[in-house]
């Protein structure tokens, strides 16, 4: 380590930390120190470290521990001026050794290191998945959505890995799915449970990734839903052209609105506020005005995902709304492209009487990634549906209007997504 002038610091933690976190003064780092890289060389220690780890096949790092630096600034100038040096150092060095910018920042919440980091765009949002211990997974949940408020402005949050066999899996799979961030799990060797994870990531190892980083909704910013034991913690996402609602543990009310930005991806200037909403768990399918609110009840550690939809009124009589890949958690992640074209003829009958019915033909016509069981809400049985050119046979249920047709395999690489047409 000569070459990079390394000399030991020891942290020094001001009065207020200590009062919260007494075990620091104990704690090894404070104790014994740590080996600090001078400022000065800390790009070529990264360049070197992390050129040897990409040679090897690693796409990619997670920096940890990054607010020890907020404690080591004396005599170097200081928390900002050290922080700022050696982001600049790790920045440069990730560019260069990782195309993809293969970098997540960990324990990184003090704002020098927020501030500061302009290439890496992942952030930690969390505290560690316990997989051992059982109290600690509502608490994870509620954290990383109330701690995205902030730092999903700043910075993609990544909600941390977690164990896909495990008691509390799907639990934790489903928050990832409408988190916004990065979907990754650490599990031991053939210790994998395949079934839920093709609920997160298509074949091809893509994710249907929400467009925000997930956050509560509204009326949940100033409650305590992981411990006061009667409020329902709802956090919502918004993909392309539907809303994603994830709702854990307790009792409450859920509505349409809660998707704050739902009416961004209205393709009507003329909306009437309807929605189609389509739970995950019990695969109900309603359509009711976005400000009705729908009583939940959930027990501990149990969850529901809803698909919000806004509906599209074509013509009299004929109304449609997306809803996408349902057999995953986040099924509207799948649309990519949504268009609408209506025509209209009239037809006279002998009465004289104009019967604009006969005549309506609504295409809508969606480019969807992924493959799996498509699911839409349509007010009226499709006349046909297509792939690409060919018919596909299709379902329709009558009673809550829900339509599903099967895209059995992923799309060619040229063509990246399935384009798939609905004629009413």
């Amino acid at each position: 380590m000569e070459e990079y002038g390394s000399k030991m610091q020891y942290p020094k933690l001001c009065k207020g930390v200590l009062e919260n976190e007494p075990g620091w003064k104990t704690d090894a780092i404070a104790m014994q120190g740590l080996g600090l890289v001078n400022p000065e060389n800390v790009q070529k220690f990264y360049n070197k470290l992390h050129s040897y780890l990409a040679s090897t096949g690693v796409d990619g790092v997670k920096v940890d521990a990054q607010c020890i630096l907020e404690t080591l600034g004396a005599g170097l100038g200081g928390r900002v001026e050290l922080t700022t040096q050696y982001h600049q150092a790790l920045d440069t060095s990730v560019a260069r050794n990782f195309p993809d910018n293969g970098c997540i920042s960990c324990m990184s919440h003090n704002p020098e290191s927020l501030y500061c980091s302009k290439q890496t765009v992942i952030v930690r949002a969390s505290d560690d998945f316990y997989p051992r211990d059982p109290v600690s997974h509502t608490i994870h949940i509620a954290a990383v959505a109330y701690n995205s408020v902030f730092l999903g402005d700043i910075m993609l949050t990544d909600w941390d890995m977690f164990h896909s066999l495990h008691p509390t899996a799907e639990y934790h799979g489903s928050a990832r799915a409408i988190s916004g961030g990065p979907v990754y799990v650490s599990d031991a060797p053939r210790q994998h449970n395949f079934d839920l994870l093709k609920k997160l990531v298509l074949p091809d190892g893509s994710i249907l990734r929400a467009r925000l980083s997930g956050r509560p909704t509204k009326d949940r910013m100033f409650s305590d839903p992981s411990s006061d034991g009667v409020t329902l913690l709802k956090i919502w996402n918004i993909n392309k052209h539907t809303g994603a609602l994830g709702v854990y543990n307790c009792q409450g009310n859920i509505r349409g609105s809660d998707v704050y930005l739902i009416s961004e991806v209205v393709l009507d200037s003329n909306w009437n506020g309807i929605v189609a909403m389509y739970s995950y768990q019990s695969r109900n399918l309603v359509t009711l005005q976005y400000h009705v609110a729908i009583p939940v009840s959930l027990k501990v550690l149990k969850h529901e995902i809803f698909t919000i939809s806004p509906i599209k009124v074509l013509a009299p009589g004929f109304s449609f709304a997306p809803l996408g890949l349902i057999d995953m958690f986040n099924a509207g992640g799948a649309i990519e492209e949504l268009k609408y074209e209506v025509k209209a003829g009239t037809r006279v009958s002998e009465a004289g009487e104009e019967n604009l019915s006969t005549w309506v033909v609504a295409i809508i016509s969606m480019h969807v990634k992924g493959c799996g069981r498509f699911g839409a809400y349509s007010s009226t049985k499709p006349r046909k549906c297509t792939m690409g050119l060919s018919p596909v046979e299709f379902e329709y249920d009558s009673v809550c209007g829900l339509l599903t047709l099967n895209l059995h395999e992923m799309p060619s690489e040229d063509q990246k997504v399935h384009i798939v047409e609905i004629e009413l």
